[in-house]
């Protein structure tokens, strides 16, 4: 991917994915085992075999041991310099999880058996299910962000451990946690963070509706009210908005989903929901309204990370007719640690802002921003590895998807953005990797169904302002599951 030269650092070298071997629990007649196994095997090792790399002034990738090493001397060094009550854990069994459950499932220590992967069963996750038996349904549907799971049970010395008085009051200030995010957002070059205002609240959901508030409530030059603004996005927008835009029904807002842009007025006002890389389909998008002066705008950078798309050379910078919006989940996986946060010149705006995360929250939870700052920690200290390891696999699954879809003519992945310049790793011409592919049935028909019919839950178009002949698949789940996916789509897509 990345091409070694003499102003950049020498490139470091993400350790292999972590495999099972199972070879010696087969039962010799267990052929649809051994059949998926081999797939599976097969894909994870021609993947393993490529250095991940990012190979930039910016970028050092560390490898496996001396990540282990630099992760504890990290957390003893944190914990002296800040006197923070936190002692991180001794580092774990990396195959550990996985072992258990066959490398077909996972086991969490907060549960008592396996999480089976997909179309996987048994205490062990030992047997597989048959490809087009009802049960064996890929989860293509959500966004949850499983790839990075491996790449975290490869390094556990980004742990904690939490002693029982820390924090037990009530509070909302976490500094240890905004100076992480600024330090991530200054390697990467995303966006910028000095002198700018960063709100942090529970989850990229909450800090929508935080935004919604807050831009609706900025008060006119002459002192009045503010006027009820109108709602609006783009089609295919996020299927996220129309719920944080409606469900309270608020007399500040209202969702319009027209086609059609509105005209902003002073007595009607407009905020634009952009998302940058768009959700669903991938494409870098700007507000279309932004010659206005009585529109604002929210711009949903969630996916503006290098593992899905080039870092621009400059980093965005925002005035207070906009508010920057990021997320935990899609940066390093962590969705269940509920972390979002935005970014804003603007005092007033922020406080704004932070007055909504008070009232709904109270404070943001001790134990998440914990634990996000020392995974916002480790990504730092160890130079955006992480993005290494995710942006890998995404190219990967975009070249197996992209070869399977040239073969027919049914069915038709979006067109992905032009290659370009990513001022994170110096790459001159990059690729860009979305965590969703945006599939249109080209006879019209019915696409989630279709996906449906061979075992692929999917969703609808419908949902994104777009017609039923499209459907949005993930891509950000396990690699076994994306191995069933690949396995379905071609029984879909080329049956024999």
């Amino acid at each position: 991917m990345c091409k070694s030269s003499g102003t950049r650092e020498q490139r470091g070298e993400v350790p292999a994915s972590v495999d099972v071997d199972v070879v010696e629990r087969r039962p010799p007649e267990d052929k649809d085992r051994v059949d998926r196994e081999s797939l599976l095997h097969g894909e994870r090792s021609a993947l393993g075999a490529k250095v991940l790399t990012l190979c930039s002034a910016k970028v050092s990738l560390l490898a496996a041991g001396s990540m282990t090493l630099n992760g504890v001397l990290l957390g003893v060094l944190l914990v002296l310099l800040t006197k923070q009550p936190v002692a991180v854990s001794a580092p774990l069994d990396a195959t550990s999880a996985l072992d258990e459950c066959h490398g077909h499932g996972i086991r969490f220590a907060d549960a008592e058996g396996c999480t089976c992967f997909d179309c996987w069963t048994g205490a062990t996750c030992y047997e597989p299910l048959p490809l087009d038996a009802a049960e064996c349904v890929v989860q293509a549907g959500s966004g949850t962000p499983f790839l990075f799971e491996e790449y975290w049970v490869a390094h556990p010395e980004a742990a904690i451990e939490i002693t029982p008085f820390n924090h037990v009051g009530y509070g909302a200030d976490v500094p240890r946690l905004e100076r992480a995010i600024r330090a991530v957002h200054r390697l990467v070059g995303n966006a910028e963070v000095d002198g700018r205002h960063i709100v942090i609240g529970v989850g990229s959901t909450e800090m929508i509706n935080a935004a919604l508030f807050a831009l609706s409530q900025s008060p006119p030059a002459d002192g009045a009210a503010p006027p009820e603004a109108t709602i609006w996005a783009e089609r295919p927008y996020y299927s996220g908005y129309i719920l944080p835009s409606t469900f309270f029904e608020s007399r500040s807002f209202h969702w319009r989903g027209n086609a059609t842009p509105p005209t902003p007025t002073a007595a009607a006002p407009v905020i634009e929901l952009v998302t940058s890389p768009n959700n669903p389909d991938g494409a870098l998008r700007s507000p279309r309204l932004a010659e206005y002066d009585h529109a604002t705008a929210i711009m949903d950078h969630a996916y503006l990370w290098p593992h899905f798309t080039a870092t621009p050379e400059t980093p965005i910078s925002y005035g207070s007719e906009r508010v920057a919006l990021f997320t935990l989940s899609k940066a390093t996986g962590h969705a269940a640690t509920r972390i979002g946060w935005a970014i804003t010149p603007d005092a007033d705006l922020a406080a704004r802002l932070q007055q909504f995360v008070g009232l709904i929250g109270g404070s943001l939870p001790r134990e998440s921003a914990l634990r996000a700052s020392v995974i916002l920690e480790h990504v730092t200290a160890s130079r955006g590895e992480v993005f290494g390891f995710a942006r890998e696999r995404l190219l990967s699954r975009w070249e197996r998807l992209q070869a399977l879809f040239e073969q027919q003519a049914a069915f038709r992945l979006q067109r992905l953005e032009p290659l370009a310049l990513d001022a994170f790793t110096g790459e001159e011409a990059y690729p860009p990797s979305p965590a969703y592919a945006w599939i249109e049935r080209l006879d019209g028909g019915d696409a989630l169904a279709s996906m449906a019919g061979v075992g692929i839950a999917a969703r609808s178009g419908l949902g994104y302002g777009a017609s039923a002949a499209y459907v949005r698949l993930e891509l950000l789940m396990r690699e076994p599951d994306f191995v069933t996916l690949l396995a379905k789509l071609q029984r879909l897509l080329l049956p024999a």
